[in-house]
């Protein structure tokens, strides 16, 4: 007979809103991989690689296990960080689980994550039944619309899209006068037969300078049905900003050439996504856009050239809004384009959005906003209002400038761990493919990894006495990142002289390399790996978000202790691992508690932006309290940046 009385064991997983329940006591990562929650766990469940980090809530994190106290830090533990491998599910408890813990396919699933919002989008949709003309009544049709839903809804119209003027004779007679009206303000944008009320949707977009974000909205409910990226074409033209200012300054064909294939590519996404929805383009009846500077003025086919000179001024810092069509976009005929407000030269819509999506604005205490990606955007808020910067970070977190770097697809090299007793790395690749690059967070995770074993210095120079390096054909030094090469390279040139910086100490020495004469190890051959430029890559990227961090600092008067908390923002932000960011100076030391990920906040702004006409009013506010700073003009800049391209000493 079952005992009616034993009790099952239940998780609370956050953010993803997930509950598990068991019947007896489970090892922690194996009970979250049973219950569908993917959580990176590069060394098999053995608490070596750390990438499995879950935090306790409700104070309810047991004592430390030794392997834990080995490889997590004092203030981590304190705060209740504890690995899920290395845990017990044997009772009741809530767990947050980090964005850098899960992988990238259960972060599409959980990062951007979208709060509950009030529907009141700017466009509605009305159902009415209309008589016919007559002899009698020989009202005008326009007229005869305005009345019905003057009666009906107590709603006012006074314009109409003159392409939905045209259509409207035949679409009231071949539907017998029972239509529905889309309205936007008091125009009619749109006019369908039959009873389509239920049938609302918009698009929001972040157009970002390497990637754009799409997503469709039933404007009904306020939900995503779908969501879509792809990357951005105008990069052909340049990868920075700059670049593309600069193209298309050059001559005015240029500057049609760039703006055509941005809208080329977001036709043709928006054209998937609907089909894949099982919409029509028709049926999008509003469109909102954010993107930094650039891209809006690109996009638009605004002048550029004020952008491109000092002192980079925008040509409208006011929001935009215009007949999509005349933007080239193919959605509903009479629907409308709605830009945000831009902020400055180097600073777009899109920081906007970040802000709005992540109520930075409104929360108690100082917070600093970094939405990471090829131009990074800061914001520092505090009691004496908001301050931003603009950073050129790059593409290198993109995966560009990296000799093997690619975006973070099947076969990307995610996660990195490196024994510093033999040099041998563990690695986790996208879909647990076979490594065909490296991606964002690896090379980050890889850079760190670097400096904790020693391979690098705080000046980011490989160290050849570490014997963890190969040479190339170049004579420059490379370190490998694929774990079954290493195996080749302690067998690596036995024919050659010995060189007591060929390999680790206690390794067989007639194996080793000499370095000094420029050997070639030829496990080199074909093999993902890192070579000192990369290194740099990432020192100057990591450097341009230090370095405005700092000045935004010293601006607003207060330290760095002083931070409450730090949301990161962006695609790139919710995949990386806090620790690794805090541990290369990125950011300065801080409690990983006080880190947050929130995705990609500026596609969540964009859409509370076309759901709601409240918070569009909001980000246009959000805009109108936002200072400026140009990081050039302060005589500290290049101090801080030459200070921020070094690495912190390893702990």
């Amino acid at each position: 007979m079952a005992d009616t009385n034993k009790k099952n064991i239940v998780i609370e997983v956050e953010p993803i809103g997930k509950r598990l329940v068991f019947e007896k006591p489970q090892n922690g990562l194996q009970a979250l991989l049973d219950g569908g929650i993917e959580l990176k766990c590069v060394c098999g469940g053995k608490g070596t690689c750390g990438k499995c980090r879950i935090l306790m809530l409700e104070n309810s994190a047991p004592a430390a296990t030794e392997q834990e106290l080995k490889v997590l830090g004092r203030d981590e533990i304190e705060h209740g960080v504890r690995l899920a491998c290395q845990q017990i599910f044997d009772r009741d408890i809530a767990i947050y689980i980090p964005a850098s813990s899960l992988t990238e396919h259960q972060k599409l699933q959980v990062t951007g994550a979208e709060a509950d919002i009030e529907v009141d989008p700017v466009v509605k949709k009305y159902f009415i039944e209309l008589k016919p003309p007559t002899l009698s009544d020989m009202e005008s049709d326009f007229s005869r619309i305005k009345n019905a839903l003057a009666n009906s809804f107590k709603t006012d119209v006074n314009r109409i899209d003159y392409e939905v003027l045209k259509k409207m004779p035949a679409e009231l007679r071949q539907n017998s006068w029972k239509v529905t009206i889309t309205l936007r303000d008091d125009e009619i944008i749109y006019i369908e037969g039959g009873d389509k009320s239920a049938s609302s949707y918009g698009i929001a977009i972040d157009l970002g300078t390497t990637k754009i974000a799409v997503l469709l909205v039933d404007l009904n409910t306020g939900q995503t049905i779908g969501k879509k990226g792809a990357m951005n074409p105008q990069i052909s033209f340049g990868e920075d900003v700059m670049s593309r200012i600069n193209f298309a300054m050059q001559d005015s064909a240029n500057a049609v050439k760039i703006t055509d294939v941005v809208v080329e590519q977001i036709n043709k996404t928006i054209n998937e996504l609907a089909a894949e929805c099982g919409i029509t383009v028709d049926d999008i009846i509003e469109l909102t856009i954010v993107g930094n500077t650039a891209m809006h003025h690109l996009l638009l086919g605004l002048p550029v050239r004020q952008l491109g000179l000092s002192p980079f001024t925008a040509l409208t810092d006011s929001p935009v809004q215009l007949k999509a069509r005349d933007a080239g976009i193919i959605i509903s005929p009479g629907a409308y384009l709605y830009l945000m407000p831009v902020i400055a030269g180097f600073v777009g819509s899109d920081h906007i959005a970040m802000i709005l999506a992540s109520e930075i604005a409104d929360k108690a205490g100082n917070i600093l906003g970094i939405d990471i990606g090829t131009n990074t955007e800061i914001v520092l808020k505090t009691d004496n209002g908001m301050q931003s910067v603009s950073t050129a970070s790059g593409p290198a977190f993109e995966g560009a400038h990296i000799r093997y770097g690619m975006r973070a697809a099947s076969g990307a090299i995610e996660r990195v761990v490196i024994d510093p007793d033999t040099c041998v790395p563990r690695i986790q690749t996208i879909g647990d493919k076979k490594p065909a690059g490296i991606c964002g967070s690896g090379i980050l995770d890889a850079v760190a990894e670097l400096l904790k074993a020693k391979i690098i210095n705080t000046r980011g120079k490989f160290q050849p006495q570490s014997g963890c390096l190969c040479v190339d054909t170049n004579g420059g030094y490379q370190y490998i990142l694929e774990p079954a090469a290493h195996n080749n390279r302690l067998n690596c040139g036995k024919e050659k002289a010995v060189s007591t910086t060929g390999l680790k100490p206690g390794n067989d020495s007639s194996s080793a390399i000499n370095h000094d004469r420029g050997d070639m190890c030829p496990c080199l051959d074909g093999k993902v790996s890192i070579n000192q430029k990369d290194i740099v890559e990432i020192q100057l990227a990591k450097s341009a978000i230090r370095t405005g961090i700092e000045i935004l600092l010293e601006s607003a008067e207060i330290s760095f202790e002083k931070i409450d908390k730090i949301v990161v923002a962006g695609a790139f932000g919710s995949y990386i691992d806090p620790k690794n960011v805090v541990d290369i100076g990125m950011f300065p030391r801080v409690s990983l508690k006080k880190i947050i990920q929130v995705g990609n906040a500026a596609a969540v702004g964009a859409k509370m932006a076309l759901v709601s006409k409240s918070l569009r009013e909001k980000a246009e506010d959000i805009a109108e309290r936002v200072d400026y700073l140009e990081l050039t003009v302060f005589p500290t800049f290049s101090d801080h940046f030459a200070k921020s391209t070094l690495f912190p000493e390893p702990k």
